[in-house]
């Protein structure tokens, strides 16, 4: 018998839930989606839908997130550094909404799994663990991976949401433009101080040089001070950001690695520390009592090694991958056909089974987002998770997906 296919959808913006009710939503994600695994946000950072124009399936004006939706329950970070902090958005913070959806979602058949990003709420009270750039200076409102008080941060929100809730696993989000490179854009101020003009775009290479990272580099032998050296001359030539991050083919990355060796060198550093965060959070989970899932929503394996990772091996420590085909960094999103071929590889590098992000924004053609899915699974996929945001995706724009899901 055939595995049920995975169709999922991801929740940042609990108000949605308010606004049409909790079961209500569940159904309409049913209904118009096929939707029957659901990643719930644990916590995160400040994130409005303004930026995302108005909202499609509802006659609120805008909705806001902020700290955890989860209830903190501060007996799990009683030796931690970082502390959770509860949302402060009035709907939301009277209320465990994380608990109540989850339990909800057993009424429905619907698999919950916490969504878990490397963002954090009341980011600058821990000025200490923020990466640091290329020239020493403290990234804005990033965490460094590699910080103990980050790592045993990750270890008791584990042990919080095992004891607490009843879910079906946790998925990973730990490696987006934000949390790797440390910039949603470089600061005039900054690029001022690297003695350039000035980026729009995140940068690429340019962290972590805090002094947690530069020991345990120094420590395996890794001359640092030739690693920044190496990686401002990337930014003098131009390679670095813009070039990286639009580079698809090898022969390109191998003429940018000619020109800059050194950051294949900060590659391997850099990979390895990511490895190894996934590799303990997910043998802590699989200590567990439960039989939990666990996931990884990570950018396609076609394009891990500008992203400071390799995707083989990260995908060791995962039952299941969501490779983001709706984030990329090329002048246009990828193809349907692009998102087939990123399928494929996804599926050959790891044998795991792959559940696609397929955008399906206000911004989708129905027809593309049919096509997206229909590449997906001709090359392999076992489901797909409807992108980005459930608040954030038309109904109509659902439901194309699902027809092709589930097309006879």
């Amino acid at each position: 018998m055939d595995k049920p296919l995975v169709v999922g959808a991801q929740s940042f913006y609990f108000s949605q839930f308010i606004h049409e009710g909790i079961d209500n939503a569940l159904k309409n994600m049913i209904d118009n989606g096929g939707v029957n695994t659901l990643l719930l946000a644990s916590h995160i950072d400040f994130q409005s839908t303004k930026t995302w124009g108005p909202l499609p399936n509802s006659t609120d004006e805008n909705y806001d997130c902020d700290g955890f939706n989860c209830d903190p329950c501060p007996e799990f970070y009683e030796t931690t550094l970082i502390k959770p902090v509860k949302t402060t958005i009035p709907v939301l913070q009277e209320r465990d909404l994380f608990r109540e959806i989850a339990e909800a979602c057993k009424k429905f058949d619907i698999q919950v799994y916490a969504l878990i990003l490397h963002r954090f709420p009341e980011v600058d009270r821990y000025p200490g663990l923020n990466m640091k750039t290329v020239n020493g200076q403290s990234v804005p409102k990033t965490l460094c991976h590699n910080q103990p008080d980050v790592i045993n941060f990750y270890d008791s929100l584990i042990d919080h949401l095992d004891a607490k809730y009843e879910l079906d696993g946790y998925c990973f989000a730990l490696l987006d433009h934000y949390s790797l490179f440390g910039f949603q854009s470089l600061t005039d101020e900054l690029a001022d101080t690297l003695g350039i003009a000035s980026f729009s775009n995140p940068e690429m290479g340019l962290s972590c040089f805090c002094a947690v990272c530069v020991a345990e580099a120094e420590a395996k032998g890794i001359d640092v001070d030739i690693v920044k050296k190496g990686l401002l001359k990337g930014i003098d030539l131009g390679f670095i950001p813009h070039k990286v991050e639009k580079m698809k083919s090898a022969d390109e990355a191998i003429r940018f690695l000619l020109s800059v060796p050194e950051y294949l060198d900060w590659l391997r550093f850099r990979s390895s520390i990511m490895t190894r965060l996934h590799k303990r959070l997910y043998e802590r989970i699989k200590s567990k009592q439960r039989d939990y899932k666990v996931g990884l929503d990570i950018y396609g394996a076609k394009d891990d090694w500008k992203y400071q990772t390799q995707f083989s091996e990260l995908s060791k420590y995962c039952d299941w991958i969501k490779p983001m085909f709706y984030s990329c960094t090329y002048d246009e999103p990828l193809s349907p056909e692009e998102i087939g071929e990123g399928v494929k590889l996804a599926r050959e590098l790891s044998g795991k089974p792959i559940y696609p992000g397929i955008n399906c924004l206000p911004t989708e053609s129905e027809e593309k987002i049919r096509r997206g899915v229909q590449c997906a699974m001709e090359n392999g996929a076992e489901g797909a998770i409807l992108s980005w945001d459930y608040c954030l995706t038309p109904f109509k724009n659902m439901l194309a997906a699902k027809n092709e899901l589930f097309k006879d």
